[in-house]
């Protein structure tokens, strides 16, 4: 929590508004460029476009920022003084602050118009590694030229909410695995979302024994099919539908929980590749999710999120948390 507040309090601040014409001008005389001799061209740039297409991913502490490249004549993909960086900044949010057009953002990082680039989404990328689960996030980018120069802040409004989910190793979600109620391993049967979500460390942390720990959901096998059914006291259930890539269940696919459609029954046939979206009410509303990614005789494979934050549906994650060579995929609401 520290680190977090530590750095959006850095005294390196943005305003929505565009900054004073004169204290451009300044920036503009006493930035350096690529060489003495360009320096005499880029004083005479105008400040560059504002970066477009910015939106946020989801990770469990950790939130990736995307937006579009911006292309200048000849487009030859080579270094243009018009563009030489990409500055992200973001705060700490609260509903409401969406409507004060002088609130202030803080420097978190750059890059440069050749890094984190995808060429074929035309797209670049930042990790945020200094955010928390629980906390609300927003963000926004500025372009740069070789004068210095720096463009307005972007215009959408990026809120993000980073959220505990099972754990990514090497490319993949590690699943928990539920047993049948009904069979020898029945003390494994249950689910609880927030205990696994306040225990990250344990995979099984929120596996529960349904008979003795209040479980969100429960897991059954009639005729060699297996259902999950609903805590009634506490949960609403739905099948979100089936979400495959290359073969694969693909967790982002769900990224917000709808506001009705929940089954009426609180029991639903658990099926590779479907992801299912939970309300939880306890003392407050939470949202939940979980994908089957594997059906064994006598037990269930699943992976999950929950979002910490009452009253938020938020549930989007990563494509791909490898913060090397690979970048993430673009995420469809």
């Amino acid at each position: 929590m520290m680190r977090a507040k530590e750095n959006r309090a850095k005294t390196n601040a943005k305003r929505l508004p565009t900054m004073a014409l004169f204290l451009v001008i300044m920036v503009a005389l006493l930035a350096g460029c690529e060489s003495d001799d360009d320096c005499l061209n880029c004083v005479d740039l105008p400040p560059p476009v504002v970066p477009t297409g910015v939106y946020s991913i989801s990770g469990d502490d950790l939130v990736i920022v995307q937006w579009f490249d911006i292309s200048y004549a000849p487009y030859d993909g080579a270094y243009n003084d018009n563009v030489v960086k990409y500055v992200i900044y973001s705060r700490f949010f609260e509903e409401g602050d969406q409507y004060d057009p002088n609130r202030e953002f803080f420097y978190i990082g750059e890059v440069a118009w050749d890094e984190n680039y995808d060429g074929e989404t035309g797209q670049h990328w930042f990790y945020d590694f200094d955010v928390e689960n629980g906390l609300q996030y927003e963000y926004a980018v500025a372009s740069v030229n070789a004068a210095g120069l720096e463009s307005a802040l972007s215009y959408e409004l990026v809120v993000d909410a980073p959220l505990p989910m099972s754990p990514y190793v090497n490319g993949n979600y590690v699943p928990v695995t539920l047993q049948d109620v009904a069979g020898p391993l029945s003390v494994q049967s249950g689910f609880n979302f927030a205990l696994a979500a306040g225990n990250q460390a344990n995979l099984n942390a929120g596996r529960v024994d349904p008979a003795t720990t209040v479980a969100d959901i429960v897991i059954s096998f009639e005729g060699g099919v297996p259902y999950a059914t609903a805590n009634p006291a506490r949960v609403v259930i739905q099948d979100f539908g089936v979400f495959n890539s290359g073969g694969q269940l693909y967790f982002e696919g769900v990224s917000w929980a709808p506001a009705e459609g929940y089954s009426q029954t609180g029991k639903l046939e658990m099926v590779p590749g479907h992801i299912y979206v939970l309300e939880i009410r306890d003392t407050q509303l939470h949202y939940a999710k979980f994908g089957v990614t594997g059906i064994n005789p006598g037990s269930v494979d699943i992976i999950w999120a929950y979002q910490t934050i009452a009253g938020l549906p938020e549930l989007k994650a990563p494509d791909d948390l490898d913060t090397g060579s690979v970048k993430p995929a673009v995420v469809s609401f």
